[in-house]
């Protein structure tokens, strides 16, 4: 039975990847590195710890990746400014969904809180949630399932009567390992076979959702 929803938020409600992705290839060429797309679909939602190796395993370890960090936040922001607001399609739509069904909605988002809290206000949905769940209050990142757990102890609910939307493998991931059931809906990384068999839906848009949380009510 459905008893809440918990969402990532980057790539998934706000359409905040491809900025993301291009602000990394930005602050990298500056530095003299062209960073690949397969190394960054491997760093999508998972720890600065663990994406630093990633992207040392392509680049080599005299690449400095905090401070390539540091030149790709302030690039993103720019961005970030010129394309608000963020909401992907079907987003307000699903959101006005929980609300009316009176099914409590949690973030769960790698992003830390200030930056996550800043670009919901942008985007006008910084009150729509229950319970905000960063990257900096759990001790493991996505594909560990701390994110997702936490969030439902938060809204005190048990796991397995969650619904995880995600636009991430180590999302789906994470959420197939706290017991949930993951919707995948991808943003810049389609699917695998590996992963649709985690999944409990597949769909192309948060346009489609609102069936699909319906048939668990």
């Amino acid at each position: 039975m459905l008893k809440a929803v918990i969402t990532d938020i980057d790539g998934t409600i706000l359409d905040t990847e491809r900025i993301y992705i291009r602000a990394w290839k930005e602050a990298g060429r500056e530095m003299g590195y062209e960073i690949p797309d397969e190394a960054l679909m491997k760093t999508r939602a998972i720890s600065n710890k663990d994406a630093a190796a990633v992207l040392a395993s392509y680049l080599g370890e005299a690449f400095s990746f905090w401070e390539c960090r540091k030149r790709r936040v302030v690039i993103a922001e720019r961005l970030i400014r010129e394309r608000s607001p963020l909401l992907l399609p079907g987003a307000a739509k699903m959101m006005a969904y929980l609300k009316e069904n009176r099914i409590p909605i949690a973030a769960a988002t790698s992003t830390d809180r200030e930056k996550t809290m800043i670009h919901l206000a942008e985007s006008g949905i910084d009150t729509a949630f229950d319970a905000i769940v960063t990257g900096d209050m759990i001790e493991h990142g996505k594909p560990a399932p701390d994110i997702f757990l936490k969030a439902a102890e938060l809204l005190g609910v048990l796991p397995e009567d969650c619904v995880v939307l995600e636009d991430s493998h180590a999302g789906i991931r994470a959420a197939h390992a706290a017991g949930m059931k993951g919707i995948y809906i991808p943003n810049v990384v389609p699917a695998t076979e590996e992963l649709i068999a985690l999944c409990y839906a597949h769909i192309t848009s948060l346009e489609e959702v609102i069936p699909y949380l319906a048939a668990l009510q």
